[in-house]
């Protein structure tokens, strides 16, 4: 699932993320990394390779890239202060208080650039991780009773244990 973040203009970005990943193709690749102390330095990683990858969320650019097909759009959305239903309100308010301006009007409504700014760059910079998924335990067969169709082996099934190929696999 894609993950975004909006600025203060209200577009939408490529949230960041972090995940391990292996080098599927068939020749070397060279990648950006950052160390424990922030420096910067380029690795190359062969094929079948894990490594790790920081970046925009490679599900947001894929969604990006299905609009696009160029690699021009960058974001979603558009500015606020363009939209037709906050410029009817703005107008609204403009007959009614005698707004200068949007930048005046907002203010009055408590907009605060500077700290939804603040805010951008805060959630901007928290990683998503996608991780891989807990192993479970394989699932029992359901149900109960007796296998009658082989006598004398009286296997059963559900709450009454586990089937024999389980019991057999966990010992090996």
């Amino acid at each position: 699932m894609a993950s975004w973040i909006t600025d203060e203009y209200g577009k939408w970005h490529p949230a960041k993320e972090i995940a391990s990943l292996v080098n599927r193709s068939n020749k070397a690749i060279e990648i950006e990394m950052t160390d424990g102390e922030g420096k910067k330095f380029k690795k190359k990683i062969n094929p079948g390779e894990p490594y790790i990858y920081e970046g925009p969320d490679r599900a947001a650019l894929f969604e990006l890239w299905e609009l696009d097909k160029t690699g021009k759009t960058t974001t979603l959305g558009s500015d606020f202060r363009q939209n037709p239903e906050f410029l009817e309100s703005y107008a609204k308010a403009r007959n009614a208080f005698g707004f200068n301006s949007v930048d005046e009007y907002l203010m009055y409504l408590n907009y605060d650039f500077k700290k939804v700014k603040e805010d951008f760059d805060k959630k901007a910079s928290i990683i998503t991780k996608h991780e891989l998924s807990a192993r479970i335990a394989e699932i029992k067969r359901i149900g109960g009773g007796s296998d009658l169709a082989n006598p004398g082996k009286n296997i059963k099934y559900g709450g009454f244990g586990e089937p024999e190929e389980l019991s057999v696999a966990k010992n090996k």
